[in-house]
């Protein structure tokens, strides 16, 4: 059989042009190339381009096809170079494009990596990666919070909006949120802040490191594993805006907390799964009264 596309230099983009004759079309689809093409012309589909003026440019073409001294060989070679052109933009396009996991309020979910590490990515976070060839450079932007369980081998680096984790092969949590944590449960880590890379830490186990107002603090902890991922928030003498922002990341709630004092420090725990028990659990203690806005979803709270 006749593989048109290796033969005829204006194959492929006649074909992408939809103007194959149906006897062409039939015989390209049982070729094992045509597997190929079709999965890289779908993929290009999904890019994003600019914006083309199309009645200009078919009339530029025009124009030039209808030139006297342009031979018909030349045409040819030009479409060939057009169609190969499209396939490169699309294909570097295509390979340099990121995949990004995204969870919404309430949500999480467990992401699995080509070299078998695990990314447990948290409520109201996400994650991008490269979507071909990560294995080459094993980088991940993050915004949220995640638990990493990495696998040894060649560096692993996770980008925020602080500064880059780089990693050997560890279990650690990144919460970037307004309050910025890395915490090491295994293994190894560096965290390099972005404005500063001098004031770069070494993490083992046990270790962790916060930006309080711009300044980074060396901390202890004694967690096995974060309490997030198994439906609980806990807190050791965290003041109370934390407490709240960390409510609204799992239920789909505001608070208007003009009337008290979010400075104040908070020790204890909530669940994930009941908003009525979170709220009892952390605002109860507290001495805080509070109530739900008949027009939003939102609680006013008061001392």
């Amino acid at each position: 059989m006749m593989k048109n596309y290796e033969t005829d230099d204006t194959f492929l983009g006649r074909w992408i042009a939809g103007e194959l004759s149906e006897e062409e079309l039939v015989a390209f689809k049982e070729t094992e190339a045509y597997k190929q093409f079709i999965i890289i012309n779908n993929e290009s589909q999904l890019l994003d381009g600019p914006d083309i003026d199309t009645e200009k440019a078919l009339k530029t073409v025009k124009q030039r096809i209808g030139q006297k001294h342009l031979k018909p060989k030349t045409i040819k070679l030009w479409q060939a170079i057009s169609v190969a052109a499209i396939l490169i933009i699309a294909m570097n396009l295509l390979l340099n494009s990121s995949k990004t996991y995204t969870n919404g309020i309430g949500e999480s979910q467990i992401i699995v990596l080509e070299d078998g590490s695990e990314i447990n990515l948290n409520a109201n976070s996400s994650l991008s990666l490269k979507r071909f060839f990560w294995s080459n450079d094993k980088t991940v932007n993050l915004e949220g919070e995640a638990y990493f369980t990495i696998n040894k081998g060649d560096d692993f680096k996770v980008e925020t909006a602080k500064g880059t984790i780089k990693v050997l092969g560890t279990e650690f949590n990144v919460k970037d949120r307004s309050y910025f944590e890395v915490k090491c449960f295994e293994g190894r880590v560096e965290f390099i802040p972005n404005n500063d890379s001098s004031s770069s830490r070494i993490l083992t186990k046990g270790k962790q490191v916060i930006i309080k107002d711009t300044k980074i603090e060396d901390l202890i902890f004694k967690e096995e594993f974060p309490s997030w991922t198994k439906g609980i928030s806990k807190f050791d003498e965290k003041p109370m805006y934390l407490v709240l922002e960390e409510l609204t990341q799992y239920f789909d709630i505001n608070f208007e907390s003009t009337n008290i004092n979010i400075n104040r420090l908070y020790s204890g725990s909530f669940n994930h799964i009941d908003l009525d028990l979170a709220l009892k659990a952390t605002l109860v203690p507290m001495g805080i009264n509070y109530r739900k806005s008949k027009t939003e979803n939102t609680f006013i709270l008061s001392e």
